[in-house]
């Protein structure tokens, strides 16, 4: 009886322990829990100025409407079926970022497949490990930008010419995912060391056969000629020269502005990479040291290095933000196993693994809650102040259902809108009515109240400032304030329907409290005979928000 006893405690015992340290059970755990933080962080990180620009041509495209040509055929797919669906922006870039986590599984998945090729299962789902863990990617890997595309894209094409025997079918495969890349993003052409590190890898494991050179030659022109099409397509429609000019306008600023050495935002974004995702990029330093003291052949250790290289493209690519990391960092990971097996040696696995752990929960610890909470509250605000879509300014397209009448105002944006010298928004006034600016940037406020505005030019500042009052929160809309006992000209420059707020006079005509009138373009005079201030408000509805506005910034920055 006692043995029987025994037997069974030992079977229980068995089945209840837990894994040895150096299962690769734990491994499934760390990749498992990885999945649960990033899912996290797409339902509760605040949505970037980037991504409300990208949602903003999805709807542009929807209302056909033109979008520059390149780099923009991801919004085509979104178009058909997005805006279509309830809820206002914030709603469909949250849904929309379920389609980058889906992204995100395929770049992880082909990272395992590519980075199996150089090592071994365990390795290579550390490699993976290190890539979901990267603080970067944490943020950034299932935010609605063409990153994660890339990403799931180019990693894709890596693993296909690394594991296939790059016959005809994977040929096409390879072609067509590089060159729908290309056309959602130019810089695909930073992956070019990779591929050219893995064509010269397998060459050699082709014994150099001039053969292997021409499916390298013919999967180049797949590329080539499915880019060529996508473009044609998605072109299709536009005005033929208007798309030229925007096309070469875009690769110009892209060979002009995008290459320098390290310069203050490639260095800081630099070195909060590393700081926030130290398990890879430690194998990733420590990764060329081990290939060029292994017994490999100077071909493959040529090859290798051409792939590791592309760690180095932030210091000089200007465009080196933390979502740039997302579309980066797979190259980097499936190279870096190499250095796998030295680091597990020196430390063992429940190190490699808990340091991978502990990086990525501190990420996820600091990074800001309710962010997108106080989003949904500015939109909501602006559908409720205008029932029906209007044009707008603001700085990156926040109200994606309305017209946006001036340009995306990111630094390069901006830099680019100073370097022109055009008065953009005020000629914008005179090509229709612009009754809403909205100031989710915390830039316009300052040139309505006549502060000194170094990011926008000073004929834009003045019209501004004479064109637009505070209704709420960081909502403006058309309308003009008039001191107690004032006589001015007015230049109106939105024509439309105005509220009166207060007694006033206006050509002659008195208008009482509450009353509106019809106002066209041009000077009027506006007189206030009363003892309060008044004003007048663009919209027959104009509707202030019965909540109070959110009182912070409405996202975190990178």
């Amino acid at each position: 009886m006692a043995s029987s006893a025994e037997a069974i405690e030992e079977r229980t015992q068995r089945r209840f322990a837990l894994p040895a340290a150096d299962s690769i059970a734990w491994l499934y755990v760390l990749i498992g829990s990885l999945a649960v933080i990033h899912l996290s962080m797409m339902l509760g990180r605040s949505i970037n100025w980037d991504e409300f620009w990208g949602y903003s041509q999805v709807e542009q495209v929807a209302r056909g409407e033109f979008v520059q040509p390149l780099q923009t055929i991801q919004t085509r797919v979104f178009s058909w079926w997005l805006p279509q669906l309830p809820g206002n922006s914030i709603d469909h870039i949250l849904i929309a970022r379920g389609f980058m986590a889906a992204c995100l599984v395929i770049a992880s998945y082909a990272i395992f497949l590519s980075a199996e090729k150089f090592s071994d299962r365990r390795t290579a789902l550390i490699a993976v490990a290190a890539y979901l863990g990267t603080g970067f990617v944490l943020q950034h890997g299932t935010a609605f930008r063409a990153d994660p595309i890339l990403a799931a894209c180019l990693a894709s094409a890596f693993a296909i010419a690394a594991r296939s025997r790059f016959d005809f079918k994977s040929i096409v495969a390879f072609g067509a995912l590089v060159g729908f890349a290309a056309m959602v993003s130019i810089k695909v052409v930073l992956w070019a060391p990779a591929f050219t590190g893995l064509a010269l890898l397998r060459w050699e494991e082709e014994r150099f056969a001039k053969g292997y050179v021409v499916r390298w030659i013919g999967a180049t022109a797949v590329a080539a000629a499915v880019f060529a099409m996508l473009y044609l397509l998605h072109v299709a429609g536009m005005p033929t020269e208007r798309a030229t000019d925007s096309a070469a306008r875009i690769l110009d600023n892209s060979a002009g502005r995008m290459f320098g050495i390290a310069n203050g935002v490639q260095l800081a974004m630099i070195g909060k990479a590393i700081f926030t995702g130290l398990p890879l990029f430690t194998l990733a330093l420590l990764a060329p040291f081990v290939v060029l003291k292994s017994g490999r052949t100077r071909t493959r250790k040529l090859a290798l290095m051409a792939i590791w290289s592309v760690v180095l493209v932030p210091i000089f690519y200007h465009n080196s933000y933390a979502y740039f990391y997302v579309f980066l960092l797979p190259a980097v990971a499936i190279v870096s196993v190499v250095a796998v097996p030295v680091v597990l040696r020196r430390y063992g696995s429940a190190v490699v693994l808990g340091t991978i752990a502990i990086a990525a929960m501190l990420v996820w610890a600091v990074d800001p809650r309710g962010v997108t909470e106080r989003q949904q509250v500015l939109v909501d605000g602006v559908h409720e102040t205008f029932g029906e879509p209007v044009a707008y300014f603001d700085c990156c397209g926040m109200i994606a259902e309305f017209e946006k009448a001036n340009n995306f105002r990111t630094s390069w944006g901006t830099e680019t809108y100073l370097a022109n010298g055009i008065p953009q928004m005020r000629d914008a006034m005179l090509e229709r009515p612009v009754p809403l600016l909205l100031d989710n940037k915390r830039e316009f406020g300052p040139a309505i109240r006549g502060e000194k505005t170094p990011t926008i030019l000073p004929e834009d500042a003045a019209a501004l400032r004479e064109t637009y009052v505070p209704l709420w929160g960081d909502i403006y809309v058309a309308g003009k304030r008039i001191d107690s006992g004032a006589i001015t000209s007015w230049n109106v420059r939105v024509p439309g329907t105005y509220r009166a707020e207060g007694v006033l006079r206006i050509g002659g005509r008195m208008i009482e409290d509450g009353d509106t009138i019809s106002l066209k373009r041009g000077e009027i005079a506006v007189s206030n005979s009363s003892d309060r201030p008044a004003r007048l408000v663009w919209g027959e509805e104009t509707n202030v928000p019965p909540f109070a506005p959110p009182n912070e910034l409405y996202w975190t920055g990178f």
